[in-house]
């Protein structure tokens, strides 16, 4: 428990951070291809995306803390390591799109950085429901156990 918050309220945190940063990618696109001109579209699109990058790297603070404790218990399953790995790949191919750091910031690169998120992405969605299942019915055998 962190701050009063267990830790599957940390992973409904986490998601719907998650979730809000694929819905302002979604966004960002959005507005790029209803642009008028790219003098206009592109410097939208950026900001958006900054802003679901924001979001996407607060919601890291839960997963890693939900991740080191299952780590840490020898209860992670295989699919949180293969997650992890693409997520931290994703995370700073990200960071270098957002600090326009590098030339290499093409269409194509960025259609390959869409892939990986979408596939991060998933594996966490993935990874949420298969320990929240496992844990809901724990948290009730525990409540049922201290109201008897």
């Amino acid at each position: 428990m962190v701050m009063g918050i267990g830790i599957n309220q940390l992973r409904k945190i986490s998601l719907k951070l998650q979730v809000s940063t694929l819905l302002s990618y979604i966004l960002g696109f959005t507005a790029l291809k209803l642009s008028c001109s790219k003098k206009e579209g592109i410097p939208r699109h950026g900001k958006i995306n900054t802003f679901g990058y924001i979001l996407g790297a607060l919601s890291l603070l839960y997963m890693m803390y939900s991740g080191v404790r299952l780590i840490i218990a020898r209860a992670a399953p295989a699919i949180l390591y293969i997650h992890g790995f693409f997520g931290l790949i994703t995370l700073a191919l990200s960071s270098l799109f957002v600090a326009n750091r590098w030339s290499w910031k093409t269409v194509r690169n960025m259609r390959t950085l869409v892939v990986l998120f979408l596939s991060t992405f998933s594996g966490g969605v993935y990874l949420f429901s298969r320990l929240y299942k496992s844990e809901v019915p724990l948290r009730r055998q525990q409540i049922k156990e201290k109201a008897d």
